[in-house]
């Protein structure tokens, strides 16, 4: 057991043959995570904490650890929608979409009243570049981009983003263009998981049902502009998103989203640590997973083979020439129309 062992001397000299090989397997995991020597000596003062079962503000984290120290890859998922999940801490409640006006979501309503400023911030976006097709690792998909560069969610249509964050990157050029917005994250969004991007459907985009990563995080949505004929889908519950209201779900779960509007619907997308995690639990899981992404990041700097997020985010960079593809309702696309797009934008 984590809880008797964990506590035990550091010192060789000083632990059995049981303790030795549970620490080495808990070397074993932080080494999956990139974790050097003296990181892995200040991870380990957290285990002895979670070995404290008097300390329940850990529990979910030492579960979770004793998971994946004996083969175990996840939990028993809370819901059949988390079937496809690949990464589940146990404990961790799982609703599809989550009431904001539960105590801990107080923020949301401030993010609302700031609907025009952030939407203001958006439109400016149509006057320069900064937008990029999104694509992901082949691995995480069933779908390969048309061009061959990575994979995609969507079967029909476009999905163009604008990052303002994601996986230890900070866009700086992008947050520069959205000052507010970048502050409004900051400073409302509750330990923010570091994912934020502009989400751009062009009509008639069908993002097909996946699930996300993990469930340590839930998923914020803020529609923009271009609403009409927009749904998403979290399990078995489907909704007709309104611009300016905040949604926060579980994209643990199987979801999927459909744009069938006349305009490009674009949202605030941005992700948060599950409210299910003590301050603690979200400090120690952080420490893992920013050791893992800039262990990733070093290794696909200069190699753009690599098929990872990293190189995919820097090859796709510049495929978009103009706003071409951003459809308005008062003048067909931005700049051109539909029939001029460039080709690297299609799927």
């Amino acid at each position: 057991e984590i809880a008797a062992k964990s506590q035990d001397s550091d010192s060789d000299s000083d632990q059995d043959e049981e303790s030795k090989k549970l620490w080495n397997k808990i070397d074993k995991l932080f080494e999956e995570f990139h974790l050097s020597p003296m990181a892995q000596a200040a991870a380990r003062k957290w285990v002895r904490l979670m070995g404290n079962p008097e300390n329940k503000h850990l529990e979910r984290v030492r579960d979770w650890i004793l998971l994946r120290i004996n083969s175990r890859a996840r939990a028993k998922p809370m819901s059949k929608w988390q079937a496809g999940c690949p990464d589940l801490v146990p404990g961790l409640r799982a609703n599809a979409l989550w009431p904001t006006n539960e105590p801990g979501f107080e923020w949301v309503a401030e993010l609302e009243r700031n609907y025009d400023v952030i939407k203001e911030e958006l439109l400016e976006l149509r006057n320069s570049k900064g937008f990029q097709p999104y694509r992901q690792p082949t691995w995480s998909t069933k779908l390969a981009a048309k061009d061959q560069v990575g994979g995609v969610s969507h079967d029909s249509g476009d999905w163009n983003v604008f990052y303002l964050f994601l996986h230890d990157r900070r866009f700086e050029e992008n947050c520069s263009r959205c000052p507010r917005t970048v502050e409004l994250l900051e400073r409302l969004a509750p330990r923010q998981y570091k994912h934020a991007f502009f989400s751009a459907l062009n009509p008639g985009t069908h993002v097909i049902p996946h699930t996300g990563p993990t469930n340590k995080k839930l998923r914020c949505h803020l529609p923009l502009v271009g609403i009409e004929g927009s749904r998403l889908r979290v399990a078995d519950q489907v909704v007709e998103q309104e611009a300016g209201r905040c949604y926060v779900f579980d994209d643990s779960m199987e979801h999927e989203a459909w744009h069938d509007g006349p305009e490009t619907r674009i949202v605030l997308l941005f992700d948060i640590w599950h409210p299910d995690f003590s301050d603690e639990e979200v400090k120690f899981l952080s420490y893992l997973q920013l050791s893992q992404m800039r262990a990733e990041r070093e290794a696909s700097e200069g190699d753009d083979r690599l098929d990872n997020f990293y190189t995919l985010i820097d090859r796709t960079r510049d495929m978009l020439s103009d706003n071409a593809w951003w459809i308005t309702a008062n003048g067909g696309d931005s700049n051109a129309s539909s029939a001029d797009q460039p080709t690297a934008a299609c799927e």
